[in-house]
């Protein structure tokens, strides 16, 4: 006979763990340490733990409550609370137990209103996630909010506990308990100091079951019995976490939001039966191609045969296969904005809609190079919106593209970006490495940024007036990521609107004769050209006129203002810029005063910035090179970086004096 246990979660009490709300919370109409935030957690309280069911087995359960002041009109966005569920084949969490009360101060006593059970609503956000959304009821500047509510989970995911909000913490507690046949890591992301208290705790579940006889039969007979185990009871709290304040040139603030995550690495419900979970990125690469919405899908090609044929008859060489390729994927295909590295559907019917997530269109392409002969592999990565993972995790990739092995060389294609080119990929994909699986399991890392190199190189032919306008031709080549986000908002503008964009955006006066030249041809450079004229160019003092050598083209601030910084500098890629002009001076005057020249260079190599003058017959002749190595700089050289910005925005804006002969 067999045992199969029948476990029902019991309904635990509605009541808060929080203490009463007092009228001094109610009277606060700022707070202290950060009098610009819109409202504050008063409290952020969680207990997490393991149940059983006959159904799933062990279950995760969350018990969640949180209540928060509201300081101004802005904070009452903080009255609204949207929880997302996660659902998978027949298994889903799902939210229960939700309760809510709003505080006021009326007439100096305490009204309380509850939050109704039909304000609470659901619905389908995809097709992987639910949304639990509620307002709190009569919420307004100087209210208090709270809510409670409790999630089940058949997954063995515990979620990450999250410290840090856009909005101060003052108080945060959490118990988690995790039973002794898991063993999970703790990984602490951001940049803060948390230890919790832990103790060993004995634990027993009351559990009802069925007997069942030979072949399944079922005896009809219930019984109970008593489960128990040890559990790890770990105990966090931390107060007054600041709030995650906006910065610049961070790609994505939730990489450094201050959390705990529990990673799980193995299971073991009876002794010598270990199970364990991926813990390199080779494992988990391994992991994520056995599953069906991945290695399976790539097996299922026949409705490429087709397509497959008519590409031979072409006679095209490899290089050109391969674009066509693309393009045939880019053209058939539109993305419909989901990210994931899963096929969720089958890829002939993505193919026969014209539609699909990430992995659907690129699953596609390597489908339809491999059925064309080509060593090609799918290469996973995160993106920048995902985040950059701390650990290997089957949750760590996001994405997935293509990675052609031809001639010794490995050609990176995305068929999501209608303007993406061999090797040239969508700016959405430059966060970290890729991982290239092949069909047997084996990976390799790829340096998504080696091959990009994207540059500006820009030559002005000018001449100064002795009425101060400058006049004369730009031209520009634009290449890699530098011309891929040219064409961007190139093509999603309105044509007739284009050249008076780009006058504003150079600041000039006039613009003639504009041209595009390569911006159609995805494989090539695109050179920028035009006549300009600037009607106020300079500056008169008396017989003298003060001009800057780089004109329109020249930094105007230091982006880089705040005197302290939280987390590493990110820009989207290394790129270089290089400005040449040849200026000609007016008749009658003369070179009084140049700026130097100036060599500057950032710690580790990581940029450098290169600034040369000189006047010769009345050719003032201006050199700027900026070359940008590395695209993330860690916080520790945020000083360094930012009095390089600095040193650069003086260089670039001093003047030339021409004095009146």
């Amino acid at each position: 006979m067999c045992l199969g246990v029948l476990f029902s979660v019991e309904a635990y009490s509605q009541k808060s763990p929080l203490d009463k709300v007092s009228e001094e919370q109610l009277k606060m109409t700022i707070y202290e340490k950060d009098t610009s935030a819109a409202a504050v957690y008063l409290n952020k309280h969680r207990e997490t733990y393991f149940d059983y069911t006959d159904r799933d087995g062990f279950i995760i359960i969350n018990e969640f409550t949180e209540r928060i002041k509201i300081l101004d009109k802005a904070g009452l966005d903080y009255a609204t609370k949207k929880i997302s569920s996660y659902k998978r084949d027949e298994s889903k969490e799902f939210v229960t137990k939700v309760w809510g009360n709003t505080y006021n101060l009326e007439n100096g006593k305490i009204d309380v209103e509850k939050l109704d059970e039909s304000a609470i609503f659901e619905r389908e956000v995809s097709e992987h996630f639910d949304e639990t959304a509620f307002t709190m009821p009569n919420a307004k500047v100087g209210s208090v909010v709270e809510w409670g509510y409790k999630t089940v989970s058949p997954f063995y995911k515990v979620d990450d506990l999250v410290f840090q909000e856009d909005i101060p913490v003052m108080a945060y507690h959490a118990t988690i308990r995790t039973p002794g046949a898991f063993t999970f890591r703790r990984i602490r992301r951001g940049y803060f100091e948390v230890q919790p208290e832990e103790k060993i705790e004995k634990r027993t579940l009351g559990v009802n079951y069925n007997m069942q006889g030979g072949y399944g039969t079922s005896t009809q007979n219930s019984r109970s019995a008593r489960l128990s185990f040890s559990e790890l009871v770990a105990v966090y709290e931390k107060e007054n976490v600041p709030a995650l304040k906006d910065e610049i040139f961070v790609t994505n603030p939730r990489s450094y939001r201050m959390s705990v995550i529990y990673e799980l690495i193995s299971t073991e419900f009876n002794r010598g039966n270990k199970k364990e979970y991926a813990t390199t990125w080779d494992e988990v690469a391994r992991t994520i191609f056995k599953d069906s919405r991945f290695g399976d899908r790539l097996e299922r090609t026949r409705f490429l045969k087709g397509i497959k044929e008519s590409i031979f008859a072409k006679k095209l060489s490899d290089h050109e296969k391969i674009e066509f390729i693309l393009d045939h994927v880019k053209t058939r295909m539109t993305w419909d904005g989901e990210y994931g590295k899963y096929a969720e559907d089958e890829l002939d019917e993505a193919y026969e809609r014209g539609s699909g997530s990430v992995a659907e269109i690129n699953l596609i392409l390597i489908a339809l190079l491999k059925e064309c002969g080509f060593e090609v592999y799918p290469v996973l990565l995160s993106s920048k919106q995902y985040g950059i993972p701390l650990y290997p995790t089957l949750e760590g990739y996001n994405y997935v593209i293509a990675g052609v092995r031809n001639k010794g060389k490995i050609i990176l294609l995305d068929a999501t970006d209608k303007m993406s080119s061999p090797n040239i990929l969508p700016n959405r994909v430059y966060n970290w490495t890729g991982r290239m699986v092949s069909f047997q399991g084996v990976s390799q890392e790829i340096d998504l940024f080696e091959n990009i190199a994207p540059a500006s190189t820009a030559f002005l032919k000018v001449s100064l007036t002795e009425e101060g306008i400058l006049e004369g031709e730009y031209k520009e080549r634009l290449s890699s990521l530098e011309a891929l986000n040219l064409r961007h908002r190139y093509f999603a503008y309105d044509k007739s609107e284009w050249e008076d964009e780009e006058i504003e955006r150079f600041g000039i006066s006039e613009m003639l004769d504009y041209n595009l030249e390569g911006v159609e041809d995805l494989n090539i450079p695109i050179v920028r050209s035009f006549n300009f004229k600037v009607e106020r160019g300079v500056d008169r003092v008396g017989n003298k006129i003060f001009v800057s050598p780089l004109g329109f083209l020249r930094l105007s601030e230091n982006p880089f203002k705040s005197d302290t910084r939280q987390f590493p500098i990110s820009f989207d890629y290394p790129f270089s810029k290089d400005i040449t002009i040849n200026m000609e001076l007016p008749q009658g005057y003369k070179v009084s005063s140049l700026p130097e020249s100036t060599n500057l260079g950032l710690p580790d190599d990581s940029g450098t910035f290169f600034y040369s003058i000189a006047e010769n017959n009345g050719i003032l002749q201006v050199m700027m090179r900026f070359k940008l190595k590395k695209h993330i700089i860690p916080v520790e050289y945020y000083e360094s970086l930012k009095e390089f910005f600095k040193l650069r925005v003086d260089k670039e804006n001093e003047k030339v004096v021409l004095e009146k002969v």
